[in-house]
């Protein structure tokens, strides 16, 4: 049997497909795998992982749900890292996806000790009471005048003799901030110092894809290129990456930073009102030239002894000053979009003035465009990589938008685990959802068909919407479904999912959710919770000038009519197939996935499809699914 001793031994430079080759006699021994045994296709991709650790390159892993990624990515990191000295990463877009990666590593860390840390946002993370509910910028401005004065016990509480305890066993965040509360740490901290001799740490994107990573990096001292970086969910991380960098500043957020400077800096901040009110002095939204804007500011602000550099200086620091006393301020946020906007270069992002009636309306927004602009230097930097995901095709559209090196990027994709027979997988050809079409009658019509669909199936069903107004549209029409009707909530907070969750527990519910949402994609459903998914409609953005700025920033870029599929086709359908994903979670689980929308049967979605997916009529559904329900003659009792 090869041990991972032998990884060592070759040089890693060497490709992906020699490594295999090399392998290929002999069987890699699952030292440190979590589980008795390894399911179907799990182990290639356990194999496909230590190779490109080993070799130094990055794998794109199509992987199904069931697959077991998590599992093999891990394994496969922790025992090339152990040979070379390295620190594996795992990155996760939402905290429900933490638990995990943490679970499986206590798993590991049974067989083989590990130092484990698992951080997740300072808001969180943090131990006192008085600010659990606050918005994030009060509590960043509380907190950092608490640690400023010393005022936090939690904070001023650290000790390094503490660390040996956070290493005992692996914990999740949440179990850290418990032990930290009865210690008088801060978790937070505690994290970022366990972090600097861990073996692993688990941790969200933007700990390494956002602008200001290296501010939080620095904390860790640890140095990208001993990073073997695991990316799940890897579909999300272009769109994080956006949104991350895309600030916006209103006219009102201005007004509101006046009042708190004093009479220099207001009179500073004035110049700049002038010129976001004659900015955005139209109706709608246009592009603006974000250099010149800056120009045209930094020549303003040298009639009044400064220039750009010294008024950002001086709004950062009157920021701190009024942070220290303990107050909110937003004069940092103006200092913070004026940074963005002079960071990102020109080209891959898109300068918008928005008019309006309301000072909140009339507003300037930097939107990123190229997200390679943030992610391609950390892929460059880090030892290797795996990116996986059940959505990661076509993997060359990822590839290309995060601006990894195609020489040293590889591709594969697994086969799902799950037998075919246990999903019903309805394509509904009569409706669609395009905006053209929605009015009164689609919306009677869909809501009569979910509401037989759920009278229909025994358990939960869950409906996902490309938006929030078209499932209040169908929802409001829905008939007497027998289930009861659980409606997500935008931006609700952790502990009113965590409830939700638990009433679908009680399996007679009926849930209308978002593609793209935290049900739609973060929330994974064990133990055939969902019996039924229906996903209505494709999520295609609403025409803008964004929209068509990104379209064609990527045909420049691209070329060959990539424009508009990496712009719309590829993310739209990525969202469908993580939502219709969460009804079949294990081999045993047996569900049905309806897709309302004649789109989805046809190019340029229908090759993303499984072959085994039907078409039907909306009026056709109830039965189709009542059939599939009947209980299979091998289950009934004898």
């Amino acid at each position: 049997m090869l041990v991972p001793e032998t990884i060592q031994r070759f040089p890693s430079y060497l490709p992906i497909d020699g490594i295999k080759s090399l392998f290929a006699p002999v069987v890699w021994g699952p030292l440190l795998f979590p589980f008795p045994e390894l399911r179907k296709g799990q182990d290639a991709m356990l194999d496909d992982c230590r190779a490109a650790f080993a070799a130094g390159k990055h794998l794109l892993a199509h992987a199904p749900t069931g697959l077991g990624k998590t599992a093999a990515a891990l394994t496969a990191a922790i025992e090339v890292a152990r040979e070379q000295g390295l620190l594996v990463v795992a990155l996760t877009s939402r905290q429900t996806q933490h638990a995990i990666f943490v679970e499986t590593l206590k798993r590991i860390h049974a067989q083989q000790p590990l130092k484990i840390v698992d951080v997740i946002s300072k808001q969180d993370m943090c131990p006192r009471e008085d600010l659990d509910e606050s918005r994030y910028g009060v509590f960043q401005a509380v907190c950092t005048a608490l640690v400023r004065n010393d005022d936090c016990r939690y904070h001023s509480g650290f000790h390094p003799d503490f660390l040996p305890q956070v290493f005992e066993d692996p914990l999740a965040a949440a179990e850290l901030k418990a032990l930290c509360r009865d210690e008088v740490q801060c978790p937070h901290r505690v994290a970022l110092e366990a972090a600097q001799e861990c073996d692993v740490l688990v941790c969200d994107y933007n700990y390494l894809f956002t602008p200001w990573s290296d501010v939080v990096w620095e904390r860790i001292q640890r140095p990208l290129d001993e990073v073997l970086l695991i990316v799940d969910e890897a579909h999300n991380l272009p769109d994080r990456i956006r949104l991350a960098a895309s600030p916006t500043l209103s006219l009102q957020r201005v007004h509101e930073a006046q009042r708190e400077a004093d009479r220099a800096l207001r009179a500073q901040l004035s110049i700049l009102e002038r010129l976001v009110d004659n900015l955005t002095g139209h109706e709608g939204e246009k592009e603006i030239d974000g250099g010149s804007v800056s120009r045209m500011l930094d020549a303003a602000l040298k009639q009044k002894l400064t220039d750009l550099d010294g008024f950002l200086r001086k709004l950062e620091r009157s920021a701190q000053q009024r942070l220290q006393r303990g107050k909110p301020t937003r004069m940092g946020d103006v200092a913070e979009f004026l940074n963005h906007w002079r960071f990102l270069k020109e080209g891959g992002d898109l300068r918008l003035a928005h008019g309006g009636d309301k000072p909140w309306q009339r507003k300037l927004s930097l939107r990123l465009l190229d997200p390679s602009v943030v992610s391609a230097p950390v892929f460059h930097a880090v030892r290797a990589s795996v990116l996986m995901s059940g959505t990661l095709r076509p993997r060359s559209f990822y590839r290309d938008l995060l601006g990894l090196e195609a020489e040293k990027s590889h591709k594969t994709t697994y086969s799902s685990p799950f037998p075919p027979e246990n999903r019903l997988l309805l394509c509904v050809d009569d409706v669609s959802t395009l905006y053209r079409n929605r009015g009164d009658h689609l919306y009677h019509k869909l809501a009569a068909s979910l509401t037989a669909v759920a009278q229909a199936t025994p358990g939960n069903v869950a409906v996902f919407f490309p938006s929030y107004a078209l499932r209040d549209d169908v929802a409001s029409r829905l008939g007497d479904h027998g289930k009861v009707l659980l409606l997500e909530e935008q931006g609700a907070s952790p502990a009113k999912r965590t409830a939700l969750l638990e009433k679908l527990q009680q399996r007679d519910a009926m849930l209308l959710a978002v593609m793209g949402g935290i049900f739609g994609e973060g929330v994974d459903y064990p133990g055939n919770l969902l019996s039924t998914v229906a996903v209505v409609g494709v999520p295609v953005p609403p025409p803008s000038l964004e929209q068509k700025k990104l379209e064609e920033y990527f045909e420049r870029k691209f070329g060959d009519g990539k424009g508009r599929q990496y712009a719309l086709t590829f993310p739209s359908v990525n969202r469908v197939l993580q939502a219709a994903g969460r009804c079949i979670r294990s081999e045993t689980d047996r569900g049905i996935v309806l897709l309302y929308d004649k789109r989805l049967g046809h190019r340029p979605y229908r090759r993303f499809l499984p072959k085994e997916m039907r078409h039907c009529t909306s009026s056709a559904v109830p039965a189709l699914v009542r059939g599939f329900n009947v209980p299979r003659k091998e289950n009934l009792p004898s």
